[in-house]
């Protein structure tokens, strides 16, 4: 092409548009593909779908803008070479790169990122270049075309030695993995705690849910897992995954341990260090603090103590606040009075929710609708729990109410009744042209309890007028039967008790 091509004011007019484009989905795209593992398995499948869509975008916007330099600039034809082979080179190359920064935290890390953060601006000032006579003049043609060209070849080259080192990683993970299974293969089953403790550092979740459920079962691991928090080198982070029992012993040794690995921890001069050089320390103890806490182990002191701790390093995450959190005294024994692991762990401090959990397990029932029948705050539960919501809560309460010698409190009758009318609301009304049996009524309700727990808060003097007048007026839309006839007399017998 000629040296003394003029300026094509259209054609730089668009190369300018497509530049501001270019510019969109290179920002994007750098922001993407440098956080790709920032959030759950899901979230990272999407940014990496939106990553591959970026670059694909950038890279149709870099080949028209080559294309236009190509025809209305002034490009040197063994550049023009070069660029149509290392422009579209390089967008499948992004493709690779997008796959190794999909596992940043194995090499080679973020380093591959330089290829697709570096070729784009290169694209577009040589492009300029060949559009604009000014940018030719003061800078020669073989220097120019040699000098981009070169580095985005050389760019693309650095593909090679960046997937030698992430291939030579994947072969030694996989030599690790293969000790770690033949290792886990020779352990015995009834092998000591700290013999498992080194297998709990994998990836593999299914792996490691397996080998915890193993341990649990095992009878030694409440004096194992109390003599490593006593020496010091119990996983605090698995302390609520092995089925201990959180006696006042283990109370003792893991609060004295996490008092323990606070310390070291305290910066002399504050501020002088960033909180992710201690997040997975906090993060282990804020896990065992959550549970001792929640199962009544009085940890608030040590819960205040990795707080202060970490408050002295910069840029803290949300462990800290949930640290605070935990000092609530409201939150002492939190788990083991409503969600108890097991039946054993029950005393009268727990909810009558926790109770009622372990109603439908046969081997239970009669223990637990016993137990809560004696707790002296199941009206106040019970309330608390229809004023709740939910789907489990309310339904437990109506299902259950005429077993568990409840107070009928206005209170109770309120809440009851208001979710008796969401119940009964909800339930099919058949018009005359098409009847239905009152058997299938009862196969609506699921269990007929609703009735059952009406009838109860009406013999026990609450005001449940217009819940027996609904009732019956629903009853009355089914066809007639001897089952329902009867119900409708038992309904009619408590309106004359008012």
């Amino acid at each position: 092409m000629s040296e003394s091509r003029k300026l094509s004011e259209g054609a730089v007019v668009a190369a300018v548009i497509l530049s501001v484009l270019a510019l969109l989905f290179y920002a994007l795209q750098i922001v993407t593909l440098a956080n790709l593992t920032g959030s759950d398995p899901a979230g990272n499948a999407y940014a990496q779908a939106y990553a591959a869509i970026e670059i694909i975008f950038l890279w149709v916007v870099l080949g028209a803008l080559t294309l236009i330099a190509f025809f209305k600039g002034d490009m040197p034809r063994p550049a023009a070479v070069f660029a149509f082979l290392l422009v579209p080179a390089s967008a499948i190359i992004s493709f690779e790169v997008l796959a190794l920064l999909s596992r940043p935290y194995q090499p080679p890390y973020l380093w591959p990122l330089i290829i697709p953060a570096a070729i784009p601006p290169l694209v577009v000032a040589y492009c300029f270049w060949a559009l604009l006579p000014g940018l030719r003049a003061r800078n020669p043609a073989r220097i120019a075309s040699g000098c981009v060209w070169g580095l985005v070849f050389l760019l693309c080259a650095s593909i090679v030695p960046f997937d030698k080192t992430r291939n030579a990683a994947d072969d030694r993970a996989a030599a690790v993995l293969e000790k770690y299974e033949a290792d886990l293969a020779r352990l015995p089953a009834d092998a000591p705690l700290w013999d498992w403790a080194p297998f709990f550092n994998t990836r593999n979740e299914t792996k490691l849910g397996e080998m915890l459920k193993h341990i649990a079962t095992l009878d030694r691991r409440q004096a194992d897992a109390e003599l490593m928090l006593e020496r010091g080198d119990f996983p605090l982070r698995f302390i609520g995954r092995l089925d201990l029992t959180p006696t006042p012993s283990l109370c003792g040794k893991a609060r004295a341990l996490l008092r323990q690995r606070a310390a070291p921890l305290v910066l002399v001069t504050p501020q002088s260090k960033p909180f992710r050089d201690i997040a997975g320390e906090v993060y282990d103890a804020l896990t065992a603090l959550k549970w001792l806490i929640g199962y009544d182990c009085d940890a608030a002191a040590e819960a205040q103590a990795w707080e202060a701790m970490a408050n002295g390093y910069k840029d803290t995450n949300f462990d800290v606040f949930e640290l605070r959190e935990l000092q609530d005294p409201k939150e002492l024994g939190r788990i083991v009075r409503n969600y108890p692991e097991r039946f054993s762990q029950l005393t009268p401090k727990a909810h009558l929710r926790a109770w009622l959990s372990f109603e439908d397990k046969k081997e239970y029932r009669e223990q637990a609708l016993a137990g809560a029948r004696k707790l002296d705050h199941r009206t106040a539960d019970a309330v608390e729990m229809l004023k709740a919501g939910g789907e489990g809560g309310p339904w437990m309460i109506l299902r259950l109410i005429q077993v568990l010698d409840l107070e009928a409190t206005p209170a109770l009758c309120d809440f009851a009744q208001v979710e008796l009318h969401k119940e009964l609301a909800r339930i099919h009304r058949p018009t005359p042209d098409q009847p239905m049996p009152y058997k299938e009524l009862l196969e609506r309700l699921g269990t007929g309890d609703q009735f059952g727990a009406l009838i109860w808060l009406a013999s026990h003097g609450c005001d449940a007028e217009a819940g027996l007048t609904e009732a019956e007026e629903l009853i009355r839309t089914y066809q007639d039967s001897p089952a329902r006839s009867a119900m409708l007399a038992r309904l009619s017998a408590l309106h004359s008790k008012k």
